[in-house]
């Protein structure tokens, strides 16, 4: 469990009053060690994880109905079996019993078989999801007992209880009126049920189809997404300092030193600094900011985020300045402060008016109060690949040294790969401090998209697999039809029925089916995608082309399903079928 404190005020301050007040109104949030200390990914993984469970839910929800749907059929053909046997002094509990033992044996081996296929299918599975991505998607794919346990007793269990409810409803029925009936008239007493099953488990897998689409088409959206500056030939290096490295340094010359250096590499364009990792994904310096004239409730809506740079950062992202100046080696803490922002931020500061020369304050740090814009830069998604909305700030690190001891160097090379090597061995020579990696910000934005990589192609692959039994179920009970109306199709092609005509009936009989399912299911799929809205990107819930592929998928796989009954059906003999009892 979680809860929150509000600051209290201890000591005298000179914030004016409405910064005071928006101050302390912030909250801490602290949270129970119990439930784990890497809150980051927890946040970051439980929604796609949640996602995928109620997946697997709907997945076995369509097993289920189709194995239900399996069990009345099964049940239906040996109705009169049964009914012998009871007539004969066995009691209904014997019945029921053999019944079931024979389920949970085929149930059991099934399942066994599964954890089986699990266990080899999980690390190629892994394999596809990870193939052609710079960061490989990782899963703890060693055998858990719990797990397999947990999935056993799943399994044997639903198919225990589906077997049960169809051979009870039988059972119940007279003995002497179920011998008296023939195959055909018992099949017609399940078949209704076995239709609205038919029609559920066609609306399930909509749903799946369907989520399944909005979520690739959301990792296809945020892959192909232009984040406004360059990716590919820029190198993202973490810098760490070595213990008291920075002891007595004065970091403005030093990170000039380092950046000349680097820059000056066989190889390499230009290099700089910056205090924060890209893409920052909201967990860099965020703040209110203002114009120092204003000092109004709204200002506070103006929430930004401060990102400290050396000169040359954005020559070396490839973000322009679309008006004022870069900033340079000689804007020192004998300066006044200064900053520039970017496009969106400026806009929201003066509206109607150039933001250059004004005054703005961000937070409550007594440096971040008199800060003179000096430049405009083109609008980034430095911070966040979703939210295009995010204002920056950047101020320099050659007025902040004391915040300029950690970040990341930034590269710009027209082959990364090959000078990665050298800017990591010109960090180390110096002695300060250590590369814990280099990436290029190509590579970074692709593992920032770990997790929607995994859930749109997981969910994708879940997808194909509901299509399967949606298929396999409807291609059983049409055969099952087939079967038990071969005298009705016999009396009928008799009486001068063409074979086209046998087609149409059992195809008809079909897409009936499959149509009242689609339409059942796109209704289900509009409520149920909205709950995963949160994860959406450039696409709408209720995105039509999503919902219109989903359903011509279906109704395709309904056209199959029912076209080789129909098949078997147009090939029936007339006078054998006439003797067909």
């Amino acid at each position: 469990m979680g809860s929150k404190r509000t600051a209290h005020l201890r000591h005298p301050t000179t914030l004016p009053g409405q910064r005071l007040q928006s101050w302390l109104g912030m909250e801490l949030e602290i949270t129970s060690a119990a439930t784990g200390i890497n809150a980051e990914l927890r946040s970051r993984f439980e929604r796609p994880l949640h996602v995928l469970m109620g997946v697997v839910g709907l997945i076995l929800f369509v097993a289920c109905v189709n194995l239900a749907n399996m069990m009345l059929a099964r049940v239906a053909a040996r109705s009169r079996e049964m009914s012998v046997r009871v007539a004969l002094g066995a009691t209904r509990l014997l019945v029921i019993t053999q019944l079931l033992t024979e389920n949970l044996l085929l149930s059991g081996f099934g399942t066994l078989l599964a954890l089986v296929l699990a266990i080899a299918a999980s690390h190629l599975l892994v394999a596809m999801i990870s193939e052609g991505a710079a960061t490989h998607v990782i899963f703890d794919l060693r055998p858990d007992w719990r797990v397999f346990c947990f999935a056993a007793l799943m399994a044997v269990g639903t198919a225990g209880l589906i077997a049960f409810a169809p051979a009870w409803h039988m059972l119940r029925q007279d003995p002497a009126d179920v011998l008296r009936n023939t195959e055909r008239t018992l099949a017609g007493s399940v078949g209704w049920l076995s239709k609205v099953l038919i029609v559920t488990q066609i609306a399930a897998s909509l749903v799946v189809l369907a989520g399944a689409g909005l979520l690739l088409r959301t990792f296809e959206a945020l892959r192909s997404l232009d984040p406004q500056f360059q990716k590919k030939s820029v190198v993202q290096v973490r810098l760490n300092p070595q213990p008291e490295g920075f002891r007595n340094v004065d970091m403005n010359s030093y990170r000039k030193q380092l950046v000349e250096a680097v820059a000056s590499l066989p190889g390499v364009a230009s290099a700089s600094f910056a205090g924060l990792e890209i893409p920052a994904e909201d967990t860099g310096w965020t703040d209110t900011v203002s114009a120092t004239a204003v000092d109004s409730p709204a200002d506070a809506t103006r929430v930004a985020n401060l990102v400290i740079v050396s000169p040359g950062f954005f020559k070396t992202l490839g973000i322009p300045i679309i008006s004022g100046r870069y900033f340079d080696w000689t804007d020192d803490e004998q300066h006044p402060r200064i900053a520039i922002v970017d496009s969106k931020l400026a806009q929201r500061l003066v509206a109607a008016g150039d933001v250059l020369g004004t005054r703005v304050r961000f937070g409550v740090q007594p440096e971040f109060q008199e800060l003179q814009v000096v430049g405009v830069a083109r609008s980034a998604r430095l911070i966040s690949l979703r939210d295009p909305n995010k204002l920056v700030i950047y101020v320099p690190s050659t007025q902040h040294q004391h915040y300029s001891q950690l970040g990341n160097l930034f590269v710009r090379a027209q082959d990364p790969a090959r000078v990665t090597r050298a800017v990591q061995d010109e960090i180390r020579s110096r002695g300060r401090e250590y590369s814990i990696d280099a990436k290029t910000l190509e590579d970074t934005y692709d593992q920032a998209m770990v997790e929607d990589r995994a859930t749109a192609m997981l969910s994708s692959l879940f997808a194909v697999l509901a299509l399967s039994l949606a298929g396999i179920g409807l291609f059983g009970l049409m055969s099952y039809t087939v079967a038990k109306r071969t005298r009705e199709i016999g009396i009928r092609m008799a009486m001068g029925a063409q074979r086209a005509d046998v087609l149409q009936l059992v195809l008809r009989d079909s897409l009936l089916l499959t149509v009242t399912g689609v339409a059942i299911g796109v209704f289900c799929a509009v409520a149920a995608t909205r709950l995963i809205v949160h994860m959406l990107f450039g696409v709408a819930p209720d995105d039509p082309l999503t919902f219109a592929v989903a359903g011509s998928t279906l109704l395709a796989v309904g056209v199959v399903a029912g076209y080789w009954p129909a098949r078997r059906a147009m090939k029936i003999d007339p006078m054998a079928a006439l003797r067909w009892e």
